[in-house]
């Protein structure tokens, strides 16, 4: 059955009319992000920050707004078209400049962090060999895994070194864009950035955010801190070291269970693992780019240059999803961390491919997004790469063998009381950037 829109034509028009206009300068930024941040042939920065602005711009543009709010005060609407306009004035209501100072800031901020993005892609990251003393180009993602499986103590060293150089190399431009950031945000009368940010996505601000991680840290500190004392007395005090820590967690499981994770087998598990959950794209078109590679943004992440959406007159527009992972093919551990990257985001893209609404502005993860909304689907579906029982119906080896449950067992042992320590770097994070 299609769904149109009902209500009155002049509304219908009006929406149709800013969904149109959203989409066009949606999809030039997000054209341009994914081409910037997978450095691909003709990228430019300069039409990074552009088209970045025009979005911008275009959200925090004060008639948009306000024409909103007016055609609310109609008594003749649709259901559907005040649940759309209401999506539309919280979604502008997050991004209002009126201020020409706040305006004039946001686009310099575009352009330092497209130039700072272009910097830290380009530089020349690895590690020099303990015993040659020769550098060996590295991306952070091949650094980290290195300090996981790595057995010399020397070459981990080595590898965190090249890892925490990037913090001086970034660090001048970083805190200039803090300061404007902040700036920024004290304009639109919020306390700093970070409180900008949250109150725009969770509809609530910083305080009450480090209400809730007060709570959660308070309970959390003492099993980390007894986790602490377990490694020290399981692997000694060295353990316990930043260069030494994730091999000491994560090395022997990694080579345990790195033959059930064949690299080329990866696509096929996270679709057949999708399938057998009954999860579906609803005719969206993906974007893959799986592999690590100089100049590649050194995250994963998914983003839409199209949102899924249903037209006015019932018309569907499929999601176009572009996603990532860094995975190196010939590294300890590759096709688990394939796997888990198109399982998270994988799940995005399910996620947003899914939001069948009379709007682009509801398929789009930037604020009113809840951050915590976004993410919830994803983690759970990547954590599926630990439960025992999915390992049982999906870690095959090359040779057609099932991970033993022996592995499974080990893996489980090895990981699970450690797992608080990643929690506490959510938890306490936040604290040592934004207090």
């Amino acid at each position: 059955m299609v769904q149109q829109l009902d209500g009155p034509t002049e509304v219908t028009n009006f929406i149709s009319d800013l969904n149109n206009k959203y989409e066009k300068v949606h999809k030039a930024f997000e054209d341009n992000f994914w081409a910037t941040k997978m450095n691909l042939q003709g990228c430019s920065s300069e039409a990074l920050a552009r088209t970045k602005t025009d979005y911008d711009s275009f959200l925090a543009d004060p008639v948009n707004l306000k024409a909103v709010k007016e055609q609310l005060q109609r008594g003749d609407l649709s259901e559907e078209q005040r649940k759309v306009l209401c999506v539309l004035e919280r979604t502008f209501g997050c991004y209002i400049t009126e201020d020409p100072a706040a305006a004039a800031l946001k686009a310099r901020l575009n352009e330092a962090e497209a130039a700072l993005a272009e910097a830290r892609n380009t530089m020349q990251l690895g590690y020099s060999d303990p015993e040659s003393g020769a550098f060996t180009t590295a991306s952070s993602v091949q650094l980290r895994n290195l300090m996981r499986v790595a057995e010399g103590e020397a070459t981990r060293r080595s590898a965190y070194e090249g890892l925490r150089s990037i913090g001086p190399f970034v660090s001048e431009k970083f805190l200039g864009i803090i300061k404007d950031r902040n700036k920024l945000a004290r304009l639109l009368g919020f306390e700093d950035f970070y409180d900008y940010k949250v109150t725009a996505a969770e509809g609530f601000g910083k305080a009450r955010l480090f209400e809730i991680l007060d709570d959660l840290e308070a309970k959390t500190r003492p099993i980390m801190e007894a986790a602490r004392q377990r490694l020290a007395k399981e692997k000694g005090a060295a353990a316990l070291e930043p260069h030494n820590i994730s091999q000491a967690l994560a090395g022997d499981t990694t080579k345990a269970t790195d033959p059930y994770f064949p690299f080329e087998d990866a696509v096929d598990v996270w679709g057949r693992t999708f399938a057998g959950l009954g999860i579906s794209y609803k005719g969206s078109v993906m974007t893959l780019d799986l592999c690590d590679r100089r100049g590649k943004y050194s995250n994963g992440f998914c983003h839409w240059p199209q949102p899924a959406w249903r037209k006015a007159d019932g018309g569907w527009v499929p999601a176009h999803a572009n996603f990532t992972s860094l995975a190196s093919p010939d590294q300890l551990g590759s096709g688990k961390t394939a796997l888990e990257t198109l399982l998270h985001e994988g799940g995005h893209a399910a996620h947003f491919a899914n939001v069948d609404q009379h709007s682009p502005f509801f398929s789009q993860e930037r604020a009113p997004t809840s951050v915590a909304y976004a993410e919830n689907q994803s983690m759970f579906l990547d954590s599926l790469a630990g439960d025992g029982a999915w390992l049982g119906r999906y870690a095959v080896s090359r040779q057609g063998e099932v991970m033993l449950w022996s592995v499974v067992q080990q893996m489980v042992e090895d990981t699970h009381p450690y797992e608080v320590f990643q929690q506490m770097v959510e938890d306490t994070h936040p604290y040592q950037v934004f207090q």
